[in-house]
């Protein structure tokens, strides 16, 4: 499944159905995932990205540590990124009927009007999760919405991933990732918070949460400090499910959750995973261990 990117809603819906055979609790936000998906998929054919970058040129900025849209352009057309967000909103209301009523309106931000929305955009669109977050806060777009400052950047950032996502598959046409070696993205700087073990050859591949993008990062190292001492590298898991796994360092305190896809038979969708397995998140985090997206992106 490696670099296969988007996932077809057949491919997400028996991945999703045999989480929830062990799992129902997790019915509601698999909804809204699946929804927002839904809204992703239907707009891919409409978004048009341009590479203006060589092969060789792209390798130079991969050898410097450099991910490509550190100094790139990605321009994003406003007009269908407003209607994503409208999409996206009425999705994840749809799944959560609890949910603001204030949620449906987003999109009627002063930040989403024609006159703010491009500046905006250029503003937070290297932000990771965090500094979005920290941003809506500290500009009170919160309050002047009605929603958690939280919210809010999980609906921009689900809106602005199929950009990202077609940019990411137009270079990946024009070179692989093999001479990339970081924890944050190759493409677009987002720190990973998710890899696995790939079946044929137990490889480490990580995956960004943002465009998608895959690359392979050596298993014996740290991704985020790049230690090398083996002893202070170490992972756990839930006994009966050894294919779901959580990497730490001990130098640094942070850890990766990692899916062993010999163990599970099958190279599973990360993107459901990550959802599945929020209880490795509070397992790592009550062990002392912190969340990766504490690291940010380089900018």
């Amino acid at each position: 499944m490696e670099h296969n990117y988007p996932p077809t809603m057949e491919e997400v819906k028996r991945e999703v159905d045999l989480h929830l055979e062990k799992n129902n609790d997790m019915a509601q936000i698999f909804d809204v995932y699946k929804g927002i998906l839904a809204v992703q998929l239907s707009y891919m054919d409409k978004i048009k990205v341009q590479v203006n970058i060589t092969e060789e040129e792209i390798s130079d900025y991969f050898r410097k540590d450099k991910y490509l849209l550190s100094d790139q352009n990605l321009k994003i057309n406003v007009q269908l990124f407003k209607e994503i967000l409208s999409e996206v909103c009425r999705a994840i209301k749809e799944a959560s009927p609890e949910a603001p009523d204030s949620l449906l309106k987003l999109s009627e931000a002063e930040e989403f009007k024609e006159e703010n929305i491009e500046g905006f955009l250029e503003k937070v669109a290297l932000f990771s999760k965090n500094q979005l977050e920290d941003y809506v806060a500290k500009k009170e777009i919160d309050k002047a919405v009605g929603l958690d400052s939280e919210v809010i950047s999980f609906a921009i950032f689900m809106s602005l991933s199929p950009f990202y996502s077609l940019y990411m598959k137009e270079v990946r046409g024009i070179t692989d990732f093999t001479l990339w070696r970081q924890s944050y993205c190759p493409v677009c700087g987002q720190i990973a918070v998710i890899a696995r073990h790939r079946s044929k050859d137990r490889a480490r591949v990580m995956e960004c949460w943002l465009c998608h993008a895959q690359w392979v990062y050596p298993r014996l190292e740290c991704p985020y400090c790049e230690n090398k001492d083996h002893k202070k590298l170490r992972f756990f898991y839930v006994p009966g499910d050894k294919a779901r796994q959580v990497h730490v360092c001990e130098e640094c305190n942070k850890y990766l959750k990692t899916i062993d896809s010999k163990v599970m038979e099958k190279d599973t969708l990360l993107d459901v995973e990550v959802i599945a397995t929020t209880y490795l998140d509070v397992l790592a985090e009550r062990e002392g261990y912190r969340s990766p997206e504490e690291v940010d992106a380089l900018n």
